[in-house]
Order: C-alpha cells, then sequence, then structure tokens
C-alpha cells in the first residue's frame, strides 16, 4: 500500500494517533485510516513452580475496573525489550530472575494499532522487593495454573496477554484440553 500523506492529529505520553492516507483496495481511489502509534510492550511468564504463574491485579481505568494480568510493561524509547522485561518483573512483582528466554511477539490490535508485544519466560526467580513507580499499584498473587485457567473459561479473567501467558504456561505441562464452551453471556 502507497501512504499519500499523513497527519499525526495527537501526541501523547503513552500513545500517538495518526491518519494515513492510503491506496483504496479497489481501483485508483484513496482511503484513510486512523493508526494508533505506539512503542510496544512485554509480557513475563513468572512461574515460581511449574505449575504456578505470577499474576498482578491492577486498575484499568480504560475498561473500567481492576484486572488479573502476567507482570507487563511498556518499552521505553530506545530500550531492547528484554531490558524492559527485567525492569518490569521487578517494579511489579520483586521477583529477579537468574534467564530468560525470548518466546514470540504478538500484535494486540493490527486493524488499528502498531503496539507489538514481547513474551518472555523468566527462570530461576528469587524474591525481593517490588519497586513500583509513583503512579502504580499492585497486589501480587502467586496463582495455580489450573485456578487461574477456571477464571478465563468463566469468562472473569479477560486480558489477552494474559490469557496466552496461560495457555502457554498450561501446555508445558500438558494441561491443555478443549475448553467448555458455553454461551456467551455479557
Amino acid at each position: 500500500m502507497n501512504v499519500h500523506s499523513s497527519l499525526r492529529i495527537y501526541e501523547g505520553r503513552i500513545l500517538n494517533l495518526r491518519v494515513d492516507e492510503i491506496d483504496a483496495y479497489h481501483g485508483d481511489r484513496t482511503r484513510k485510516v486512523e493508526v494508533v502509534e505506539h512503542a510496544g510492550g512485554v509480557a513475563i511468564i513468572a512461574q515460581p513452580a511449574p505449575e504456578t504463574i505470577v499474576l498482578v491485579k491492577q486498575y484499568r481505568h480504560a475498561v473500567g475496573g481492576d484486572l488479573w494480568e502476567v507482570p507487563a510493561g511498556m518499552i521505553e524509547r530506545g530500550e531492547p525489550p528484554l531490558e524492559t522485561a527485567k525492569r518490569e518483573l521487578i517494579e511489579e512483582t520483586g521477583y529477579r530472575a537468574e534467564r530468560w528466554r525470548a518466546l514470540w511477539s504478538i500484535y494486540t490490535t493490527p486493524g488499528f494499532c502498531e503496539e507489538r508485544i514481547y513474551f518472555f519466560v523468566a527462570e530461576g526467580l528469587s524474591q525481593g522487593e517490588s519497586a513500583p513507580e509513583d503512579d502504580e499499584s499492585f497486589e501480587l498473587r502467586v496463582w495455580d495454573l489450573e485456578e487461574a485457567w477456571r477464571l478465563v473459561e468463566r469468562d472473569e479473567l479477560r486480558d489477552s496477554k494474559t490469557q496466552i501467558a496461560l495457555a502457554w504456561a498450561r501446555s508445558q505441562l500438558g494441561l491443555l484440553r478443549p475448553p467448555d464452551f458455553r454461551p456467551f453471556v455479557e
């Protein structure tokens, strides 16, 4: 697709918004698309034992409530994703890891956003003091994998990166099974 013009209409601390004029799918017309620019982030799978996982609960204003999530955070300009993961694990949980393993990355909502999240596994964990930023507050809990997965099945754990992390962790123990599909009711 050719970009004919680009206009940034908002610049913020976490994201920017621009409108690009690009080729239309058919013919010689153009169309406008909105793009959320985001530096990207990391998601950390931290398991003190193979059948457990560290989750943090924090308030998410965009969804109007608290969410249980894997430790995660935004990449700062010029910071390698692994360094972000190491920093965020300490900030949010106090845990340190002896070894790190990169898994993969995902685009969260590629229809309008360029945010990319990199998944890491933190291994050889040791506890320490957390160091949250001034505007952050977390509740930390080590969950049994199956107990956390039941939250997903009951539509009580809705964070997508955490669902992916839980599915991966369960797959490592051979715990994956087809979900018990029920009609979704809001």
